[in-house]
This record gives structure tokens, C-alpha cells and sequence, in this order.
């Protein structure tokens, strides 16, 4: 039985550095099989095929060029052999760093499992804030909807701010190129509405009916064309109609125009119950991800950098098919488009690709230590909530999440769920009453 001579290094960021020396013999019988078979497939000459000697094949080829082939031999059985005889569990396969040929000798990068240690994540506490609406907020929206709700009068005077003008347009670059052109364009002449540039409304106040202005004014750094951000453009306008805007006053009239309500004071009840509700939404949602970040935070998380590699390529993937599916473009040609390289988009990824490699690390920790569970049935009713929204594509959708790979999909995402609705009731202190109410009813 050959025996193999093996050291570990830690090296940080789970890998290890396995090296493992191979018994001579073991090398020499390899060398030997590589020999034979050289002189099976090759003639040599003075020799019969697969009669040339050992000795006559080292003297054609070399040693160092058996021990290489030895090495490609033996390399998948000598790791695996260690990987046993250390009781090492790989996260991943190892990648081969270095051989040394006499004697034969094989480094190893091997990624290790990662490791999470939340510490005392049940003693975190998160106050969770006062939700209701500010009158400031509740005297907005109602004021958007005497906006909405505007009467359009012609006027024959002037334009002025807060009139609705509606214009032919035509928008050229200092070259004459024309980049822009449309007729009966409503425009709202409102100094915070930068239709196509800043101080376009402006611009148009002071104009009457069938009056033709020419204007320059310097397009946004967000214009859609880029080669002409920030660049000087010529307007030229013709003011074809002009509308004042008449708002309704805030009374039972408006409450009835609006919706189903007798009163303005019924709707502003009803305004404030929207607002708390989008406020109380809002909350939960920063809530939680404040809790899971402070948690993230205090966690000691350790990954082997394969792991992060894999995540970045799944977050690669998923931008992949936006750029398909919105762009009608392949990533290649996107990035060509935009004089991006493939590294390039890796390297802006990779943050991202970090905080959901922790996210989702530290959420499998939490589903570990508290045991939570998925039944079959929640498995079900996830899959037959998912189809109902699909409605014409329902069965298809339905027959997708129960594949294997479907359903262990849907057992992941309300399992990951459930860890972050169990974080966030305990940094409200409800598990802490809740164990306490056990702790009675036991007694």
C-alpha cells in the first residue's frame, strides 16, 4: 500500500494549501504504464510496437516527460485520496497550483465551506418607529387631487406659469441637425417641469396664440441621446392653443368628483388611512432591512473567494436576461455598445454580489439555528398563489415550480422568508414574549 506524505496550510479566507507528496515507488509503477503505452502507440526504432524497453523510452523522451505524464495520471486520484485521508470537505474542487515532478509533488487551492458565527444575535434589539402621517403630508395629497382635477379654459392673453400650453416643436443641435419634432405637445408651464431642458417652460411664458419663439438652451446630462448632453440645442416653438387651469375648491364637490365619498371630511379620513398605511409600509420595509444589515454587520462571516465568483456570475446572468429582455440586445453587444468590457461590468457587479453572498449566508444560519421548517402544503399554496397572478400563462407557470428543481426554488425563497420575519420579531423583543408567554402557559 503506498502512502502519501500530506501537509495543510490554512490560508485564510476559507482555502487551504494541500500539499501531497507521492511515494516513489507509486511515481516509478506510473512512469512505467506511461512508457508502455508510448510504446504501444509509437514505433521505435529497431523495436516492434509495444516491445521497445523502459530504459529505451526514457532515453527517447526523457524522464521529466514521463514524471508529467505520471502526474496527469495520478493527479484526480492522489487529491481524492488526500481529501479522504484528511477528513478535508472541499466547498469546491481545488485548483492544482503547483507541481514539483522529483519528487512528485502537487499543491493544491482548496476552497473550504463557509463559516457564519452570529454571535448573540438574540439579544438585538431594534426600536421600531412611530408611524403617522403629518398633516403637511395629508394637506399634499389632497391638494394633488384639486391638480388632477383641473378645468382647462382657453385663454387668449399671454402665457403664463401654471397655463397649459400646447405647442409645435422642433429641436435642432448647433450643427442644424434635427434631433426632435412633434406637433400639438400639451406642456405644462410649471418652473420645476423640465420638458426636454431646463428653463423650457420659462421660455414660453410671455408668448401669445400663433406666435413663433426660437430658443437655446443647454440639454441635460440625463438627455437619452448621449452625444448631446450638455450640449446647446435650438428651440423653435409656435404656441398653437393656451389653456388656463381652473382648480376645483377643496370641498364636498371635490370629495364626490374624486371617489365614493359625501364629505371632505370622509375623504381626508380616507386619505390619512392611505397614507398611514403607505407610511406603516414603508417602515416595515426599511425596518427590516435595518435589522438585517446591523445583523449582517455583527456577524463574522468567512467565504472561500470561489463562492463570491459563483454569486457574481449568477448577478452577471440576471443582467444578462434584463439586457435581452428590455434591450432586445446580447450582453456582449451591450457592453460593445456602451465601450464596456466584461471585467469591467464583474468589477461594478462584485459590491452587489457581496452583500447578497453575506445576505443570503447569514439567512441559511438563521434558518440552521432556529430550525424553521417549510411543509409540503406552504410549498403548494406559494406555487398556487405564484400562477394566479400569471393568469393566461398559469399553467405553464404551475407546471415549472413543480419540477424538482421548481419546488426546492420555492422551498428556499419562504424558507429565507421566514428567517427574516424571525429576525425581525426578535429585534422587536416578540419572540422574548412570546417565549414567556409559553414559559406561563407551561407552568
Amino acid at each position: 500500500m503506498y502512502t502519501l506524505k500530506i501537509t495543510t496550510e490554512p490560508l485564510g479566507n476559507r482555502q487551504l494549501l494541500l500539499t501531497i507528496q507521492v511515494d516513489e515507488e507509486r511515481t516509478q509503477q506510473a512512469m512505467r504504464q506511461v512508457a508502455r503505452r508510448i510504446a504501444k502507440e509509437v514505433r521505435i526504432p529497431g523495436f516492434r510496437k509495444g516491445k521497445a524497453p523502459y530504459d529505451r523510452i526514457v532515453q527517447r523522451y526523457g524522464e521529466d516527460t514521463l514524471r508529467k505524464e505520471a502526474a496527469d495520471m495520478l493527479v484526480q486520484d492522489v487529491y481524492r485520496e488526500a481529501l479522504e485521508e484528511e477528513g478535508i470537505e472541499s466547498y469546491a474542487a481545488g485548483v492544482l497550483d503547483e507541481v514539483i515532478l522529483n519528487p512528485l509533488t502537487f499543491e493544491f487551492i482548496v476552497p473550504l465551506h463557509p463559516t457564519v458565527d452570529l454571535g448573540d444575535y438574540r439579544s438585538f434589539r431594534l426600536t421600531y418607529p412611530r408611524v403617522e402621517p403629518r398633516r403637511e403630508e395629508i394637506r399634499l395629497a389632497l391638494e394633488r387631487m384639486r391638480q388632477e382635477n383641473a378645468v382647462l379654459e382657453p385663454v387668449e392673453r399671454p402665457a403664463a406659469l401654471h397655463d397649459v400650453a400646447v405647442i409645435d416643436l422642433v429641436g435642432r443641435t448647433d450643427k442644424g441637425e434635427v434631433f426632435f419634432k412633434d406637433d400639438n405637445v400639451h406642456v405644462l408651464l410649471d418652473a420645476r417641469n423640465s420638458y426636454l431642458a431646463p428653463g423650457f417652460a420659462e421660455a414660453i411664458v410671455g408668448m401669445e396664440v400663433g406666435e413663433e419663439r426660437t430658443l437655446v438652451l443647454t440639454l441635460p446630462d440625463d438627455f437619452p441621446r448621449e452625444d448631446l448632453r450638455g450640449e446647446e440645442a435650438e428651440f423653435t416653438v409656435t404656441l398653437v392653443e393656451l389653456y388656463e387651469r381652473i382648480l376645483p375648491d377643496l370641498d364636498d364637490d371635490l370629495a364626490r368628483t374624486v371617489g365614493n365619498f359625501d364629505s371632505l371630511a370622509e375623504l381626508r379620513q380616507h386619505v390619512e388611512q392611505q397614507l398611514r398605511q403607505a407610511a406603516r409600509e414603508r417602515a416595515d420595509r426599511e425596518y427590516t432591512e435595518q435589522v438585517l444589515e446591523a445583523i449582517i454587520r455583527r456577524a463574522r462571516i468567512e467565504y472561500p473567494p470561489v463562492m463570491l465568483e459563483q454569486e457574481l456570475d449568477e448577478v452577471v446572468k440576471e443582467i444578462e436576461q434584463a439586457v435581452k429582455r428590455e434591450e432586445r440586445l446580447s450582453l456582449d453587444d451591450y457592453l460593445r455598445i456602451r465601450g464596456r468590457t466584461m471585467e469591467e461590468l464583474r468589477e461594478e457587479l462584485k459590491p452587489q454580489a457581496e452583500v447578497r453572498l453575506k445576505r443570503a449566508l447569514v439567512l441559511s444560519e438563521v434558518i440552521r439555528l432556529e430550525g424553521l421548517e417549510v411543509s409540503e402544503e406552504e410549498i403548494g399554496a406559494h406555487i398556487e398563489k405564484i400562477g394566479a397572478l400569471w393568469k393566461g400563462q398559469a399553467d405553464e407557470v404551475r407546471s415549472s415550480l413543480n419540477s424538482d428543481k421548481g419546488r426546492q426554488a420555492v422551498r428556499s425563497h419562504l424558507l429565507a422568508q421566514k428567517a427574516v420575519q424571525r429576525l425581525v420579531a426578535i429585534a422587536k423583543g416578540d419572540m422574548e414574549e412570546a417565549g414567556s408567554s409559553k414559559q406561563e402557559a407551561e407552568k
